[in-house]
């Protein structure tokens, strides 16, 4: 049981009221009302901050399945007077009627405006958010063929991504794609690795799935990744995962032969862990200690303590500050990093009562409310600067950049401050 001391809870129940206003009357407007494609349905990628076309060219796999699921769990979550399910609705049935590759399975990487082919790759990790879109929307509106579809990816990605006991391939259209966000690991172009990103993203979409359906095949699935990702995943001395693997999950340096971390990898697959767990009805010590681990390392290497705020990647052990071999950009705090600590922070403090995760969560939330917070345009600036906190861009749609990571942390994190209040 949460006990809050007055001080404490005074400061949650300001951030109660300040997330509360965050989700419902920026972060969710500015994506239902600019996002979807009027004319040719499905949601639009590339936004500037005021939510207008930088190019509609492109629909990218990402931005439908990670839209589907912010729509869903905003209605879930409450706000039932917007229009949300019934958008996610018409996303749901864009995204099965134009994404999906009738004749090899799988969904189409991205598509023309018009709805035809334009990147055939059919990338892991996007697949794995498709299983986390399509529960959500499954359990929020009841549709049952949503959740056939979501069964649907999942039986794809058995059959054509699986590779034996080690987990995924990154892409399975046959060709030899460099890792998906090779570029910010620093990965270059190397071919047949994997990574713990893409392993991540795919045990949150088993652990979507499994908890929606209650499949025996689904959970042993999500059984056997999580404890694949828990063994091999993470660094036996420093309590981290380690960014990049080969086929048979032996650590392999990144393009400038250093070994790297990424923090906020590290807290989304701490929460997610104890997710998992919780789904398969697990009680292993072995979890709780590692999501623990992961999170510690992140405040320990990789929080700004006197701000607020976390940087996104950086060395296995010592200070990101410090580890000026990794540029200046080893500074920037990404809105997803902000995100994720926020959803992190919260289960560790439920999970553990330890103060010192609530000091750090209210830092996070006060960092994010103060600079990654756009209260003019709405939605959050995509990376702020480590001491300033100014935006680097002011762009707010990408292949990436959706409602998803902060839309869910804002939600959990309400969910949360009701619990303890």
């Amino acid at each position: 049981m949460i006990s809050l001391n007055d001080t404490d809870r005074a400061q949650a129940g300001r951030m109660l009221r300040q997330a509360q206003a965050a989700l419902a009357e920026n972060l969710m407007p500015f994506w239902a009302n600019h996002a979807w494609d009027g004319e040719y349905g499905g949601f639009l990628t590339r936004l500037d901050r005021r939510g207008r076309r930088l190019d509609d060219t492109e629909k990218v796999l990402m931005m439908q399945v990670r839209m589907l699921y912010s729509l869903s769990a905003a209605h879930r979550h409450g706000l039932r007077d917007r229009g949300y399910l019934d958008l996610a609705g018409r996303g749901f049935d864009y995204l099965i009627d134009t994404f999906w590759d009738s004749d090899a399975g799988g969904f189409f990487f991205s598509v023309a405006r018009d709805g035809s082919p334009l990147s055939r790759r059919k990338n892991t990790d996007f697949h794995g958010y498709a299983m986390t879109g399509l529960a959500e929307y499954a359990v929020a509106s009841g549709r049952g063929e949503a959740l056939d579809w979501a069964d649907r990816v999942f039986e794809v990605l058995m059959e054509k991504a699986a590779d034996r006991a080690f987990g995924f391939i990154e892409d399975f259209d046959g060709e030899d794609w460099p890792a998906l966000n090779a570029e910010q690991m620093g990965l270059g172009n190397r071919t047949g690795i994997k990574t713990i990103d893409m392993h991540t993203n795919v045990l949150e979409g088993m652990a979507y799935l499994a908890r929606a359906s209650g499949a025996k095949k689904h959970g042993d699935a999500l059984r056997q990744l999580l404890e694949l990702i828990c063994w091999k995943g993470i660094h036996p001395d420093h309590g981290c995962t380690v960014t990049a693997f080969d086929a048979d999950w032996r650590p392999v340096a990144d393009a400038g032969g250093r070994m790297t971390t990424s923090y906020g990898l590290n807290v989304e697959l701490a929460w997610l862990i104890w997710e998992a767990a919780d789904v398969l009805q697990e009680s292993k010590d072995m979890y709780h200690r590692t999501a623990l681990g992961l999170i510690d390392h992140a405040l320990a290497f990789g929080f700004d303590h006197a701000r607020g705020g976390l940087a996104a990647n950086g060395p296995l052990s010592g200070s990101i500050v410090d580890a000026v071999e990794l540029g200046e950009d080893r500074l920037l705090k990404p809105w997803w990093t902000q995100a994720e600590l926020l959803n992190a922070l919260c289960d560790a403090f439920r999970r553990t009562g330890d103060h010192r995760y609530f000091e750090a969560l209210a830092k996070t939330f006060d960092w994010i409310y103060r600079h990654q917070i756009d209260h003019e345009c709405g939605d959050w600036y995509q990376d702020t600067r480590w001491d300033t906190g100014a935006p680097t861009t002011t762009d707010k749609g990408g292949e990436f950049k959706t409602a998803f990571h902060a839309g869910r942390a804002l939600i959990r994190f309400v969910d949360a401050l009701r619990e303890w209040l």
